[in-house]
C-alpha cells in the first residue's frame, strides 16, 4: 500500500453508515452498510442476503467472496428455520453483517496495514455489533482447517452473538459456561460436514484426559494444570460429545442450543440438565463415554483414526490417561483409589482396562464418596464395556444401591477380550467457585471367581440399526451388495452378507 493510501485512509473516518441505495440503485437492499472497519474508497465490497464481504481493490477476491456469500446464506438458514437462533444484532437494526477478507503479511492490503492483528475469527466492533475477518489462507481448498469446516464453525459465532451477548447473561456469568460457545460452533461445522475426514479431529481428548471437567476450557484453565495441547483445546473436542447427543441419544438440535436465546442465568450445563432432566443427563454422558471408549463407534472408523494420529502429533504423551490400570486375567485384589491428579472431576469419567483369554467371573465394585472435596453431593454410576471378538460389543450398567455404591458380575469367556470399566462423576455442581477444580473421589475394586449382582437383562438399550460399513471401513446403505458391519445404538454388531 502507497504511504499516500496510507495518510489519505487514517485522515477519514472509519465509520460509514452508507446507503446502497445512493450509490448502487441496482442492489438495493433492505440492509445499509455500518462498517467501523471497511472503508469503500480503498475496499470493494459484495453483498448477498444480510452479508457484506470486503477486501482490498488491490485484489482480486470476487470469485472467493461470492463462495463465502453462498456458504454463508446455507449456515444462515440452518441456523434460523433448524435450529431456531435468531440473526446478529446489526442485521436486527438494518445494516449489514461486516466480513471482512484480508491478507495477513501483504502491506499492500488495507487490512493487513490498519489492521495488524486481526486473524481468523469473529469479534464485535464499539456498535456491539458482531463481525468476521478471514484470512486469505482459510478460504484456499487446502486449508488444513478445512475451509468449509471453519467457516461454518465461525457463522455460527454470529448467530449465537445476539443472544449471548444481549439476551442470555448465564453463558458469561462465569467462566465455567464459556466452553459451550467453542463446543457448540464445532458441533455446527461437524453437523454440516459429518463425513468430513478431518470432522471431529480433536475427540481422542475425550478419552485420553477424561478426568478434567466437562467445562474446562481456556478461560478457567488452572495454574496447575499442566499447558499442553490436549488440555487446551477440550472444550473444541466437546463437540464430539455434543454430536452423540443429537446423533444418538436423540437430543433436538435445536434443544441443545436452546441456551442461547433461552435468557437464562444457568451455565450451559445446568440449562441442559434441567430441560433434558437429570437421570436422562446423567445416562447420555456414561452412554458417550461408553461408546466414545469403544473406538468412537459412532463416527467413520477413518475418523477416528485421523483423530487418533492428530493426537500423536501435537499431544504431551506424559498427559494420556486413558486407562489408570490395566489387568490381565486378574483383578486389583484390593480397593483401588487413584491418585488426586487424575482422579474424577464433575462430569467426568475414569476407565479401567481388564484383558482376558479365561472363562472366568469377575465382579466390579465401585464404591464412592459421598460427598466431593468442597462438600457437594456427589452422583457416581459404573458401566462395563465389554468386547467379545465374535458377537461384537456390548454393555452392562452397574446396580447402584445408592448415588455413589454399586457393583456387577459379569462371567467372561475367552471370546470375551477386553473389559473396561468406566465410572463417571455427574454431581448435581455445574460450576466450580473453589480455589481448584472440586474433586469427586471414589475406590473400586475388581474381583474375579467372585459373584455379587448380575443384570437382569443382557441389555436396557433397543435394538436399534445405527450405521453400516464395508470392509474398508466406508458407510454404506443397506442395499450395498457385499460383507456389511451393522452397529446398533447399544453398541452390538453383527455382519451379514447382503447379496
Amino acid at each position: 500500500m502507497s504511504n499516500y493510501k496510507s495518510r489519505v485512509s487514517n485522515k477519514l473516518s472509519v465509520w460509514l453508515v452508507l446507503s446502497y441505495f445512493m450509490f448502487m440503485p441496482s442492489l438495493a437492499k433492505a440492509y445499509t452498510v455500518n462498517s467501523l472497519h471497511g472503508n469503500l474508497t480503498y475496499c470493494d465490497t459484495m453483498t448477498r442476503g444480510i452479508f457484506i464481504v470486503w477486501w482490498d481493490k488491490d485484489f482480486n477476491y470476487a470469485s472467493t467472496a461470492s463462495l463465502v456469500l453462498d456458504s454463508m446464506l446455507a449456515y444462515r438458514t440452518s441456523c434460523l428455520t433448524n435450529l431456531n437462533l435468531q440473526d446478529p444484532l446489526n442485521a436486527i437494526n438494518g445494516y449489514y453483517c461486516n466480513i471482512y477478507i484480508h491478507t495477513p503479511g501483504n502491506t499492500s492490503d488495507y487490512f493487513t496495514v490498519n489492521y495488524p492483528s486481526w486473524g481468523n475469527g469473529v469479534g464485535g466492533d464499539a456498535n456491539g455489533y458482531p463481525f468476521m475477518t478471514l484470512p486469505t489462507f482459510v478460504l484456499e481448498p487446502n486449508y488444513a482447517g478445512g475451509r468449509w469446516r471453519n467457516l461454518a464453525h465461525e457463522a455460527f459465532h454470529i448467530f449465537q452473538s445476539h443472544g449471548m451477548w444481549n439476551i442470555t447473561p448465564g453463558i458469561y456469568n462465569t467462566n465455567d459456561g464459556e466452553w459451550f460457545v467453542e463446543a457448540s460452533a464445532n458441533w455446527f461445522s461437524y453437523n454440516r460436514y459429518p463425513n468430513d475426514l478431518k470432522s471431529f479431529i480433536e475427540s481422542t481428548i475425550l478419552v485420553n484426559t477424561p478426568h478434567v471437567p466437562l467445562w474446562l476450557n481456556r478461560q478457567n484453565f488452572p495454574i496447575y494444570y499442566p499447558n499442553n495441547w490436549q488440555r487446551q483445546v477440550h472444550q473444541y473436542a466437546l463437540a464430539t460429545y455434543l454430536y452423540y447427543l443429537t446423533h444418538n441419544a436423540g437430543v433436538a438440535d435445536s434443544a441443545l442450543v436452546g441456551v442461547f436465546y433461552s435468557g437464562t442465568t444457568l451455565t450451559p450445563q445446568e440449562f441442559l440438565y434441567n430441560q433434558l432432566g437429570g437421570t436422562a443427563m446423567c445416562t447420555y454422558f456414561i452412554d458417550a463415554a461408553a461408546h466414545m471408549t469403544n473406538g468412537f463407534d459412532f463416527l467413520l472408523p477413518a475418523q477416528h483414526t485421523a483423530a487418533q494420529n492428530e493426537w500423536n502429533t501435537y499431544a504431551s504423551s506424559t498427559d494420556n490417561n486413558q486407562f489408570i490400570q490395566t489387568y490381565t486375567n486378574t483383578g486389583t485384589g484390593t480397593w483401588f483409589q487413584p491418585a488426586d491428579s487424575i482422579t474424577t472431576h464433575a462430569w467426568s469419567f475414569n476407565t479401567y482396562k481388564l484383558l482376558n483369554t479365561l472363562t472366568q467371573s469377575y465382579t466390579f465394585e465401585l464404591n464412592g464418596n459421598a460427598t466431593g472435596t468442597y462438600g457437594d453431593n456427589a452422583h457416581f454410576q459404573g458401566k462395563i464395556v465389554l468386547q467379545n471378538s465374535v458377537t461384537g460389543t456390548s454393555y452392562h450398567t452397574l446396580i447402584m444401591n445408592n448415588a455413589y455404591q454399586g457393583a456387577l458380575t459379569l462371567n467372561l469367556t475367552p471370546t470375551d477380550t477386553a473389559a473396561y470399566f468406566i465410572i463417571a462423576s455427574m454431581p448435581p455442581v455445574f460450576k466450580d467457585v473453589n480455589p481448584m477444580f472440586q474433586l469427586f473421589p471414589y475406590q473400586m475394586r475388581i474381583s474375579n471367581g467372585a459373584t455379587a449382582i448380575h443384570e437382569t437383562t443382557p441389555s436396557t438399550e433397543p435394538l436399534i440399526e445405527m450405521a453400516r460399513y464395508n470392509l474398508f471401513g466406508q458407510r454404506i446403505q443397506p442395499n450395498t451388495p457385499g460383507f456389511q458391519l451393522i452397529v446398533y445404538t447399544n453398541g452390538s454388531t453383527k455382519k451379514v452378507l447382503h447379496q
